[in-house]
C-alpha cells in the first residue's frame, strides 16, 4: 500500500515532543509491514488546503454561533489586517463577507467596547463614527494565537473522530 492510501491522525498534543500518532488505511487494503510515513507537512497540507482555498475564494460559511464564540479574536484579526483603522459597520460587513455571519450591532459593538476597555483596542472618534485600531499588539497577538491553537486542536480532534464513523 502506498502512502497515498494512508492517513496519519494526530491524537495527542505536541509539546516539545512528538505527538501520539496512528496511521490508518483509507481503504480495505492491508497495512504494510513497513512504510515511510507521510511528512507532518504533507498531513497539514492535506487537512488545510481545502480550507485555505475556501477562505481565499470567499466561500467560508461558518455558523454564526461559532463566529460569536470567537468574535473578539476575529475582530482583532480583521482590524489588524485592515489598511488602517476600521469602524463597527465595516467590521460587520466584513464578517458577513468572510464567513456569511450576520451579527447584530448588539453583538459586535459590546465586544469592541470590551476590547477597548481592556486596552487591546484603541478607538478614535470621528465626526459620525468611531474608528478602531490595535492598541496592544502583543495582547492581540496572544489572544488570536491562543484561539487559533484551540480551534485547530478541536478541528484535528473532530477530524480524527471521523475514522470511527
Amino acid at each position: 500500500m502506498s502512502g497515498d492510501n494512508l492517513r496519519r491522525v494526530t491524537t495527542g498534543k505536541m509539546q516539545g515532543q512528538s505527538a501520539d500518532e496512528r496511521v490508518t488505511p483509507l481503504g480495505d487494503a492491508e497495512r504494510p509491514e513497513s512504510h515511510d510515513p507521510p511528512s507532518r507537512d504533507a498531513i497539514t497540507e492535506s487537512l488545510l488546503d481545502p480550507v485555505i482555498d475556501d477562505v481565499v475564494n470567499g466561500e467560508t460559511a461558518v455558523d454564526d454561533g461559532i463566529v460569536t464564540q470567537s468574535l473578539e479574536e476575529i475582530l482583532l484579526a480583521m482590524i489588524a489586517v485592515a489598511d488602517g483603522g476600521t469602524h463597527g459597520t465595516g467590521l460587520m460587513e466584513e464578517l458577513e463577507a468572510q464567513f456569511g455571519a450576520e451579527l447584530s450591532p448588539g453583538t459586535v459593538y459590546p465586544r469592541l467596547h470590551e476590547l477597548e476597555a481592556d486596552g487591546t483596542l484603541q478607538m478614535h472618534e470621528l465626526v459620525q463614527t468611531k474608528q478602531y485600531g490595535i492598541a496592544d499588539d502583543a495582547a492581540a497577538k496572544e489572544q488570536i494565537a491562543t484561539s487559533a491553537y484551540q480551534h485547530l486542536a478541536l478541528g484535528l480532534y473532530l477530524h480524527a473522530a471521523l475514522d470511527s464513523l
